[in-house]
């Protein structure tokens, strides 16, 4: 499931905005780890990415306990004809 704020979800457009925004400082974390770039980073922002870490580690763990991730992925999967599935090997 994709990362989202912490908060209240209420589905309102500040919410929603709050969301959308999480969703974009995760992928840029992402691509500045993978080039090994955190330490251009303020400490603010390492702090920022060690909370969420830690906040995305819970909730995929709470995903996983409650069967979430393998239904997103099974749908996922269920989208793919035969040919598909061979070509990625499954």
């Amino acid at each position: 499931m994709p990362c989202r704020c912490e908060g209240p979800d209420d589905n309102s457009a500040l919410y929603n905005e709050a969301n959308a925004a999480t969703r974009a400082a995760c992928d840029m974390r992402t691509i500045l780890c993978r080039h090994f770039l955190e330490e251009e980073l303020t400490v603010e922002t390492r702090k920022w990415i060690r909370k969420h870490d830690a906040v995305d580690a819970k909730r995929m763990a709470e995903e996983d306990a409650a069967g979430i991730r393998q239904r997103a992925a099974q749908r996922g999967l269920d989208k793919l004809d035969l040919e598909e599935r061979r070509a990625l090997g499954l």
